[in-house]
């Protein structure tokens, strides 16, 4: 499996609060996307922060983690980022308030598992099909599980905007953790919501016509939500399942 991320700033935004992160782990193929809150402080270094302490850990702790334990080690870490988060805000004071999104990705032959929590985005595209797979965790999201809005009415509501759940609380962490099988050939994407809210399903298959090249694949997404207007940062990480580095 090999993998490709893109990020830009966009047309808008003077700083990149984003962050992406993917490594070859042992038999693992580990992704990552962070989106670092528009509007509150430092949150560039909240999302880098967070990819880098996801990536650290597993380096030390994936090799000898067995696979039925993999969702408790993912939750562990995100605690662990957590943790960090917190304590460079008491070391750095005029970072007080600084949180992040996080979803991460990892790939072991057909078992994907992903630990999430905010609004950054896994997809599986397998053929034309593009499936997202991780819940968003804003107040317009939760008003859709309670059936209070439909999914249409929330890609304008204005609480797609406000987060329930961050790194940077001081509180432990439950990560959403999910578990899924894949084939030869699907592809993982990893993306902030300055890409996919501002993408249509023709975007994502054009984007998507041809896979060969994953630099080109990234760059048509992000090109395809600049022109739509994103008003955010952008990012995306694909991996491809069906090629190897």
């Amino acid at each position: 499996m090999i993998c490709c991320g893109l990020s830009d700033k966009g047309p808008v935004r003077e700083t990149n609060e984003d962050c992406l992160g993917y490594e070859m782990i042992g038999d693992y193929m580990c992704m990552a996307v962070a989106d670092g809150l528009g509007g509150e402080v430092c949150g560039e270094i909240a999302s880098k922060l967070a990819v880098d302490t996801l990536i650290s850990e597993l380096r030390q702790s994936l090799p000898i983690c067995r696979e039925e334990d993999i969702g408790d080690l993912l939750t562990s870490i995100f605690n662990k980022a957590n943790v960090k988060l917190l304590l460079d805000c008491a070391e750095h004071r005029e970072r007080i308030g600084m949180c992040t999104t996080l979803t991460a990705a990892l790939v072991k032959g057909q078992t994907l598992t992903i630990a999430h929590i905010g609004d950054t985005r896994c997809y599986l595209c397998h053929g034309k099909e593009v499936r997202r797979l991780t819940q968003d965790h804003n107040q317009a999201a939760e008003l859709v599980r309670k059936g209070s809005i439909t999914g249409e009415e929330a890609k304008v509501h204005p609480g797609r905007n406000r987060l329930v759940k961050v790194l940077g609380e001081n509180q432990f962490l439950h990560p959403d953790i999910y578990s899924y099988n894949m084939i030869y050939g699907d592809l993982v994407v990893l993306c902030s919501d300055g890409l996919y809210a501002f993408l249509n399903k023709e975007d994502w298959a054009s984007a998507l016509r041809d896979r060969s090249d994953l630099s080109a694949v990234c760059q048509r997404l992000i090109d395809s939500a600049s022109s739509n207007r994103s008003t955010d940062n952008m990012t995306v990480l694909i991996g491809n399942t069906s090629l190897k580095a």
